[in-house]
């Protein structure tokens, strides 16, 4: 194993750095899980728009930051 030191410390590096990102993924998908959006209806007729999407607009602004 001596002889594959920097192979095992690259493997080591990677697999850790993969870790974190799926542990930070899980947490991003769990932030998102609670949010929901509004549809109201524009004035008198059938089409809707958004709202309500301020705490998606942070939780976003956050996970560009931390990602």
């Amino acid at each position: 194993m001596v002889a594959h030191v920097a192979i095992c410390e690259d493997v080591g590096e990677k697999a850790s750095k993969e870790f974190f990102i799926e542990k930070s993924l899980v947490k991003m998908k769990k932030e998102w899980e609670g949010l929901s959006f509004l549809l109201p209806r524009f004035k008198n007729t059938t089409t809707c728009t958004i709202s309500g999407f301020d705490d998606a607009i942070a939780i976003l602004d956050e996970h560009i930051v931390t990602a």
